[in-house]
């Protein structure tokens, strides 16, 4: 016998899945995406998706964050970020030194890489994060936190200079937070 009164509709769930993605735009970097979903209730629904459109053959993450920790004897230790003007937020930002992951690159190599660009800094990696997505309300872009140590010490790290790319021009600032 059934424990539902007459007027209860049995719950019927659904395993949520993408039904059509449609281009809306398209730019260098990014594009954006109307994304007809069904719910776990069985309701078809739309969501606007941003996703990359750099994402490399054979790579798990986008991009990588590197949280770079600069030892010198005599100092504290500091960890290093970089101030940059963000047009999204309309002004600057402090952030970890960040990148994408070229072809052929692993995380650690992208992370190394990008450090040397943006800060000038070499250094050792010391551990590399699962894959994860920072914003995944509103884009598919996933990256990998690389954690290195820079030896302060080292002749090449005493006067670091930035090695700045075209793209990488909005860079404004070393910052060094102990």
């Amino acid at each position: 016998m059934s424990t539902m009164s007459n007027c209860e509709e049995p719950k019927v769930t659904t395993t949520p899945h993408t039904v059509k993605e449609e281009l809306i735009a398209a730019g260098k970097w990014v594009k954006l995406e109307k994304t007809t979903y069904m719910d776990p209730a069985g309701n078809t629904r739309i969501w606007e998706t941003v996703k990359r459109t750099t994402r490399q053959t054979n790579t798990e993450a986008d991009g990588v964050g590197i949280i770079a920790l600069l030892k010198r004897t005599l100092h504290k230790d500091c960890v290093v970020m970089v101030k940059q003007f963000r047009p999204p937020l309309g002004c600057c930002s402090l952030e970890f030194p960040a990148g994408l992951i070229d072809e052929g690159e692993t995380a650690e190599v992208a992370a190394l890489r990008e450090l040397k660009e943006e800060t000038g800094y070499k250094g050792e990696v010391a551990g590399v994060t699962p894959v994860t997505c920072l914003d995944p309300g509103l884009s598919n872009c996933t990256t990998q936190m690389v954690m290195v140590n820079i030896n302060g010490d080292d002749m090449e790290n005493i006067n670091p200079t930035q090695q700045l790319g075209e793209q990488d021009s909005n860079i404004h600032t070393l910052i060094h937070l102990s």
